[in-house]
């Protein structure tokens, strides 16, 4: 029986990578350092995960020139990663798995290239999904569908019904819904799920990948 997807194209954080403390942590030491230690609510923190980090910071630090204070989120966060980001369960065997069954891997995040290469290196995932379109690497980051169409020529697919993009959140689906391919949604991580969305799937455990693809 023939494999319904060729392509598969992951969202990192949130999705394979649990890099919730880390920005916590980085966030926390910025708030310290430029905002009299004020703090957002953790609560609010948690939706950091996904959105461009520059977009971010421009709202959390407005006074303060963007340039600057994302090189100092940058320079922050590189030692946090090695502290606490971590993949979440059965991602990095599934990973594996459908490497070997011939499958196409790619990631698709709004993360900055510098920063994904170094958090695909902590996560030791970097040899099984070499190839990634990061945010700095298209002139519109998500939900533009752009990423996707990078990552489509890249591997040479053409049909769209051929490819897979696994996100957690609903940037991830407009995504995938503007770029005109399936999608799934994780239900892990402390983000509320939106469940008005309609994905194709609804994947409460990485492994179920393998079922699906």
């Amino acid at each position: 029986m023939p494999n319904k997807y060729d392509l598969i194209l992951l969202d990192l954080d949130g999705t394979v990578a649990d890099t919730d403390e880390m920005i916590i942590q980085s966030m926390y030491q910025l708030y310290d350092m430029y905002r009299n230690g004020k703090r957002t609510p953790l609560e609010e923190i948690y939706y950091f995960s996904g959105p461009p980090i520059r977009e971010t910071l421009k709202k959390e630090f407005p006074d303060i020139d963007n340039d600057f204070i994302t090189n100092e989120f940058i320079k922050i966060s590189w030692s946090n990663y090695d502290k606490y980001a971590k993949l979440f369960p059965h991602v990095k065997e599934t990973l594996i798995n459908l490497k070997n069954k011939g499958f196409k891997l790619g990631i698709v995040t709004s993360k900055l290239r510098d920063s994904t290469v170094h958090c695909l290196e902590v996560l030791a995932i970097k040899d099984l999904v070499p190839y990634f379109v990061a945010g700095n690497d298209v002139k519109n980051m998500k939900p533009d569908p752009e990423s996707i169409y990078v990552a489509m020529e890249h591997f040479s697919i053409l049909d769209k019904k051929k490819v897979l993009y696994i996100g957690d959140n609903k940037s991830d689906y407009l995504t995938a819904k503007n770029a005109g391919v399936d999608v799934a949604l994780v239900t892990w991580g402390p983000r509320k799920i939106d469940r008005t969305l309609t994905p194709d799937y609804w994947i409460d455990d990485f492994k179920e990948v393998e079922e699906i693809v």
